[in-house]
């Protein structure tokens, strides 16, 4: 039987918190965030997302506006190689990211 947590699912965002680093997959995908305020407050003030209009949407009391949000170029394109890493270039990010504390 495999060791568990071998098979637990390596978050691509170290450092962020777990509710940030859904928001970023969930932005990372096109999808809006989902979130708290203070959780979009934190990766806007990161300079991970941008706020880039609203979008419009309709329910029975009537229309609303939302924040749309996105990744900036490079760090979407971070974002991308983080998810393809490997388990043992993960770690060695972690390392190098913990070094620089």
């Amino acid at each position: 039987m495999p060791n568990a947590k071998a098979t637990e699912r390596r978050p691509p965002h170290p450092g962020r918190t777990s509710a940030q680093r859904r928001a970023l997959d969930a932005i990372g995908c096109g999808e809006p965030p989902r979130c708290s305020a203070k959780t979009v407050a934190a990766l806007l003030d990161a300079g991970l997302i941008v706020e880039v209009g609203t979008e419009v949407r309709r329910d029975a009391l009537g229309e609303y506006r939302i924040p749309a949000y996105e990744m900036p170029t490079p760090v979407h394109i971070a974002w991308c190689a983080a998810v393809a890493m490997s388990d043992a270039e993960m770690a060695a990010l972690e390392a190098d990211l913990e070094g620089l504390r």
